[in-house]
């Protein structure tokens, strides 16, 4: 299935509500749902090290009264710097409502209709803004995050730390007398160990649930150990090949004190690599 643009992504990690459409495919994309986790963590990132740099509005108390936001010349640098659309053009930090009244307004004409689309075609907000261009968004949120620095060389001041990488997931089904539903993600961690991510609906089992890699006819198997809870990582081994176990499997295992699998699963799905 199609994934979310990296646009709408970014809006969503910068706090926007999603749309319908969005929280649906959400609920059903674990790529997608690693993604924003990680935009998130970018923005999170970025808006500790503006509250800690010395000089921002967001460091700024009563004994610093002096400390004002950037001017628009700032803006004006960025928005020329990246060659951005005229109708971006005012200052995002002019007033808290700069990105809702002015880039994001679905009611003004969009472009394409200045250029003889009639008004009645304008696309609604959620389509206009999966237009925005990730230059635009990037440059919007390093604005935000050192309101009050006033500089560009404090814009490009800001360095968050990487986040993990997404390189295959898959959506785990329940098997039969199961109702469970759940998801699988590998990870790819900035100092390159990947890691399993599996979450579930629930966490009942008659014994103990361990988690499982398993070729695609299930004739070997690798056992990434025991899940509690309903989340769970696992470190893979590095010379693990994925594309030669890409199914991942959730059993059910009685306390019996046998390694081997038991034959009885609660969550299956295959990684799509």
């Amino acid at each position: 299935m199609p994934h979310l643009h990296d646009d709408a992504l970014t809006l969503l990690a910068l706090g926007e509500a999603p749309t319908d459409e969005e929280s649906a495919h959400l609920d059903l994309c674990p790529r997608c749902r690693a993604d924003l986790g990680s935009f998130r963590r970018v923005v999170t990132a970025a808006r500790q090290a503006g509250a800690e740099e010395p000089g921002t509005a967001a460091a700024a108390d009563s004994d610093n009264p002096g400390l004002q936001s950037p001017g628009p010349d700032v803006w004006a640098r960025i928005h020329r710097e990246l060659n951005l659309d005229d109708a971006l053009r005012n200052d995002p930090l002019a007033s808290p409502n700069a990105f809702a009244a002015d880039a994001f307004d679905p009611a003004r004409p969009s472009p394409a209709a200045h250029a003889g689309t009639p008004q009645g075609n304008v696309r609604p907000l959620a389509a206009a803004r999966h237009r925005r261009t990730g230059a635009w968004l990037a440059a919007a949120a390093a604005a935000v995050v050192v309101a009050g620095a006033g500089t560009w060389a404090t814009l490009r001041a800001v360095d968050p730390v990487p986040g993990p990488e997404v390189v295959a997931s898959a959506e785990l089904s329940p098997l039969p007398a199961y109702s469970d539903t759940g998801s699988a993600v590998v990870d790819r961690l900035p100092d390159g160990r990947r890691e399993l991510v599996v979450t579930s609906t629930g966490d009942d089992a008659q014994g103990y649930r361990e988690v499982w890699l398993l070729a695609p006819d299930a004739t070997s198997m690798v056992s990434l150990g025991t899940m509690e809870g309903t989340e769970a990582h696992f470190e893979l081994p590095a010379d693990l090949d994925l594309s030669r176990y890409p199914v991942v499997d959730v059993s059910d295992e009685p306390y019996d004190g046998d390694p081997a699998h038991s034959g009885d699963s609660i969550l299956r799905g295959e990684l799509d690599l």
